[in-house]
């Protein structure tokens, strides 16, 4: 048989090293960095603001015209079923 008391031996000694690596290393300190608004070119950014939302718009009217064509194509296929 393979392993046995050695590697049983060996697996606690590795995990008892890495617990004690645990509690030697310090801590790191989670500081999320300040946002500035330095060198921050503020027409560019309302440029992409307003692109975002002219994108928006066009994916609900695409959203809304989809939906118009599904609801007739099943409308139609139901009228051909029952009066065809």
């Amino acid at each position: 048989m393979t392993g046995g008391i050695g590697f049983s031996r060996q697996a606690s000694q590795s995990f008892q090293d890495n617990q004690n690596l645990k509690k030697t290393r310090q801590k790191i300190a989670v500081n999320p960095p300040k946002r500035t608004t330095d060198g921050i070119d503020l027409a560019a950014i309302q440029e992409s603001i307003d692109f975002q939302n002219q994108k928006s718009e066009s994916n609900r009217i695409q959203s809304l015209i989809v939906t118009i064509l599904v609801l007739i194509i099943i409308l139609s296929i139901v009228l051909l079923v029952f009066w065809g």
